[in-house]
């Protein structure tokens, strides 16, 4: 039981290790961003990447739209077939 414990608390170590980097790492890119930039640029940067991915979104999203209604307009294509409406 001891070697599993030791075990564990290695992998608990090395993720915490891991993420901790991880959340440094991402403070001193966004402070170098900024500091590059200027909180004017970093703005409308910032700005831009929101636009493109809220444009990208509504575009898939409309996608899914058109397979939902698309998929519809086959279910009462079949049910129409056999005889029955579909509501």
């Amino acid at each position: 039981m001891k070697v599993l414990d030791m075990l564990y608390r290695a992998v608990l170590f090395w993720i915490n290790l891991a993420l901790r980097l991880a959340f440094w790492g991402g403070v001193v890119a966004l402070g170098t961003w900024v500091y590059t930039r200027g909180p004017e640029g970093f703005v409308d940067d910032v700005q831009g990447l929101t636009a493109y991915w809220v444009g990208e979104y509504k575009k898939y999203s409309g996608e899914i739209d058109g397979y939902k209604r698309q998929k519809e307009e086959q279910i009462r294509l079949q049910a129409a077939r056999k005889g029955r409406a579909w509501p």
